[in-house]
């Protein structure tokens, strides 16, 4: 495990990636920054705040990273975050986090709401650059249409790699939407035969987590097949 340490990062780029969502580029000014897929960068916001972000692309170069950010919380970390532009530092402490892959000996099954997505997508990228074997099936909840960013990134995924499968579950669709509606713990449950054979790692928010949960331990699937990181 590579150890903590405290540094400076100066944002290069500022993205959009829906109306409430952010992708910041950094790039470190000392040293080099390692990290496995899901772990997570500190974000010193003042002296008594902190928040903490995964890190949303593989660990290709060792100066640069990227976070992202939702800001519809509106708390100290959104607000901070709302007011940084391409340019400024920041104060960061990482990498920190346990919440790794494992590379699988069975289909895995990812399952996120909201960024909650970020960390799946550094896992998922390195797992199929890195040549793969087992099925991944990644679902990811969102309330509405606006809300889905890496769409095209995911459809690329597909394309190349025969093992990769996706849907977006959305709760709040318009009448327009023609994808997955309601809930992601439904389409698991129906899509996913034999889930006692399958790897879980799910990433959101407390409800789904402790529904899925629930659901899976009770058709036989064990707690050591389950993996679980709050957003």
């Amino acid at each position: 495990m590579i150890r903590p340490f405290q540094t400076t990062a100066t944002i290069v780029q500022k993205n959009t990636l829906s109306p409430h969502v952010y992708e910041f580029v950094c790039t470190i000014a000392n040293g080099e920054l390692q990290y496995m897929p899901g772990q997570y960068v500190t974000v010193l916001i003042d002296p008594q705040t902190r928040r903490q972000y995964s890190f949303a692309t593989p660990n290709t170069n060792k100066k640069q990273f990227s976070i992202v950010i939702d800001v519809s919380p509106m708390g100290p970390g959104s607000k901070f975050f709302l007011e940084r532009n391409v340019g400024d530092a920041i104060s960061i402490l990482a990498p920190l986090g346990a919440f790794h892959f494992t590379p699988p000996t069975q289909p895995t099954v990812f399952i996120a709401t909201g960024t909650g997505i970020v960390p799946f997508r550094t896992m998922i990228e390195d797992y199929l650059t890195g040549g793969g074997k087992q099925d991944i099936y990644l679902y990811w909840g969102l309330r509405f249409e606006e809300d889905i960013f890496w769409k095209d990134l995911f459809d690329g995924w597909v394309k190349t790699y025969s093992i990769f499968h996706y849907s977006i579950v959305l709760s709040k669709p318009t009448h327009t939407w023609n994808g997955k509606s309601g809930h992601v713990t439904e389409h698991v449950q129906e899509e996913i035969p034999s889930l006692s054979t399958h790897s879980f790692y799910l990433c959101g928010n407390r409800h789904m987590i402790s529904d899925v949960k629930t659901n899976l331990l009770a058709r036989s699937v064990s707690e050591e097949q389950i993996k679980t990181e709050l957003f």
